[in-house]
């Protein structure tokens, strides 16, 4: 966490203001293929790599450490199969220093992104919880997203020079998403989330968007209220909701985009030397955070269970066009008795549309966000005709 401000992170707001925005997120419910692959999450994993990150030492601007983390980095994402991973290079005082950008497409909104970032580079010590923490839970969520559908596209980035003023977000922004336009649904940014050893820690505090520009300001609180729901739904923690300040989302906030974030209730006192270890923090706090996080990014990204579901269609009974569709499609059915069901079915195996049968039926898609579907008809010998309908613009 960069500490340009010097104001207390330990503000409870007292009021929530709900709104539409671009995710339409409102009150959630657990969801049980969620909750499935945070039970599953490795642990073991997300404390090793926090180890890793603090055994670098303290990764200063101009540092081996900081390269040998950065490398570290890379070749992880490299191990666990992704491909496609940019450096954004950029100088410090003399230096050279590198974000790293890892990318996961989506399969609805290949364009749009959920940002999930935190930064690598420390100040003055090891910086196992400022911000070793924020760097494996970040990798963590990559590690179990890697093989998960998700509808958004998904950037993880591990930002540096962030203890020095926010240099390599700022780098990023300027250089990379304003002047490409890139269309980013959120920013989940990760920052000293490890309590304090010895002191009872159990909330987590989400961070929301309070300052100019205010025309993100409604939407950034209202996704921080999803945020505080299912850090609770995924997590044994309990949240609070504070505004955001100095740390690395401030760049994409200033420019309009919207943010949120967590950072820990009891903040350490070891920030910043070499005294922030491992030994100074509470590994179980950590790990519920998380847990949390994992949850919450699960969420966030669209992710889904694929359906088993294939395509077993006789043309000559069952038609339908156009496909892919953008609006009216229609359906054709021939030499077959009424009083079946027709269904629509999406990915994730729910009927999303159910009409009884007839020989020429028009399907509304215009409102159906885009994707696979299945149209579903229902036989006589209980083997449905099956055919894959995408839909598009």
């Amino acid at each position: 966490m960069n500490i340009v401000s010097s104001f207390s992170k330990n503000i409870t707001v007292v009021f929530f203001i709900l709104v539409s925005f671009s995710l339409q997120m409102q009150a959630q419910e657990s969801n049980s293929y969620y909750e499935t692959i945070v039970e599953n999450m490795g642990l073991d994993m997300l404390e090793a790599n926090l180890q890793q990150h603090t055994d670098f030492g303290s990764k200063d601007p101009g540092t081996e450490a900081l390269v040998n983390s950065f490398n570290w980095l890379k070749s992880t994402y490299e191990e666990w199969g992704y491909e496609d991973i940019s450096i954004d290079t950029f100088n410090y005082s003399g230096n050279e220093c590198y974000n790293l950008i890892v990318t996961k497409t989506g399969t609805h909104y290949p364009n749009k992104y959920v940002i999930i970032d935190g930064h690598y580079d420390t100040r003055n010590g090891p910086g196992a919880n400022d911000n070793g923490t924020g760097t494996a839970i970040v990798m963590e969520i990559a590690r179990m997203l890697k093989d998960i559908d998700t509808e958004y596209s998904v950037r993880f980035i591990h930002f540096s020079a962030e203890e020095v003023g926010l240099i390599g977000s700022r780098h990023y922004v300027e250089n990379t998403v304003v002047p490409e336009a890139h269309d980013i649904q959120l920013v989940f940014n990760i920052d000293a989330v490890g309590g304090v050893n010895g002191m009872t820690n159990d909330i987590i505090v989400c961070e929301r968007d309070e300052s100019a520009p205010n025309t993100n300001n409604a939407a950034s609180a209202a996704i921080t209220d999803t945020l505080s729901n299912l850090i609770q739904l995924y997590s044994s923690l309990n949240t609070e909701i504070s505004y955001a300040y100095s740390t690395d989302y401030i760049p994409f906030m200033e420019e309009g985009y919207v943010i949120t974030g967590l950072y820990e209730k009891n903040e350490t006192p070891y920030a910043h030397t070499p005294n922030d270890i491992i030994e100074n923090m509470d590994l179980d706090y950590f790990k519920e955070v998380a847990k949390g996080s994992l949850g919450a990014s699960l969420y966030f990204t669209r992710a889904y269970e694929t359906t088993d579901i294939e395509e077993i269609v006789d043309i000559e009974i069952l038609s339908a066009y156009p496909n892919p569709v953008s609006a009216i499609l229609n359906v054709q059915i021939n030499n077959f008795e009424q009083g079946h069901k027709l269904r629509i079915m999406n990915q994730q195996g729910q009927a999303v549309f159910i009409q009884d049968l007839y020989m020429d039926t028009k399907i509304d898609f215009s409102e159906f966000p885009n994707g696979l579907y299945f149209l579903v008809l229902e036989t006589e010998d209980g083997e449905p005709l099956v055919k894959k309908i995408n839909k598009i613009g």
